[in-house]
């Protein structure tokens, strides 16, 4: 079902087509580390607001094909990464009289990369620090690829410390911070919602207590 705003001026057609998804990969344990590899393919309706009739509603389809690779486990007793990549080649097919055949989808980046770690320190037992890097290309965000947002990388640190209360049940308690360097950028590109602007740098602390 499609939302339907109160301003009744917009009117919607409905998304009838089915996405369809193929998908197939491969998980090897090495031991102390754990590697995934997969390909896809994605079809899916493509829709936008056409500014001439005021009109929302199918306007083709996208085809998303793509690699991801994964890997996560431990270098050491005390160290462990994970961290993962997917390129993707996102193109617009059957659009409205093969107008925009052949040209990249709305807010899909090439690459999308997640690198992740955490290091069990030696100077406190129960302490553990963690860092992680976020990085996304460029995505176009009109149908003809005239308009993009350019590529951002987000870093990430916290750490977390274990410790037993008197009754022998642990307590965690967490902190981090988001977006460290207090970057301003766009995060994503859609048809339907136009851009999304990232968070500023963000500050999170929480505790978990075992019973």
């Amino acid at each position: 079902l499609l939302y339907a705003p109160l301003n009744h001026t917009r009117q919607f057609k409905s998304l009838a087509p089915e996405p369809k998804q193929y998908e197939a990969g491969v998980k090897v344990d090495w031991g102390r580390v754990t590697t995934t590899a997969s390909v896809f393919q994605i079809e899916q309706p493509s829709g936008y607001l056409d500014s001439a009739t005021n009109t929302y509603g199918v306007n083709g389809q996208t085809r998303n094909r793509g690699v991801e690779l994964n890997a996560f486990g431990e270098l050491t007793h005390t160290v462990r990464l994970l961290g993962g990549v997917t390129f993707m080649d996102g193109v617009q097919t059957k659009t409205a009289n093969g107008t925009n055949n052949g040209k990249k989808a709305i807010g899909i980046p090439d690459v999308q990369l997640n690198v992740g770690a955490e290091w069990d320190t030696p100077f406190l037992k129960g302490m553990t620090l963690t860092g992680r890097m976020i990085y996304t290309s460029k995505q176009y965000y009109s149908a003809d690829n005239t308009q993009s947002i350019p590529d951002w990388t987000r870093f990430d640190v916290g750490a977390r410390y274990t410790f037993e209360r008197a009754n022998g049940k642990p307590v965690t308690v967490r902190a981090s911070v988001e977006n460290v360097f207090n970057k301003n950028y766009w995060t994503s590109a859609s048809s339907s919602y136009g851009l999304t602007r990232s968070a500023p740098r963000t500050y999170l602390v929480s505790a978990t207590f075992d019973f």
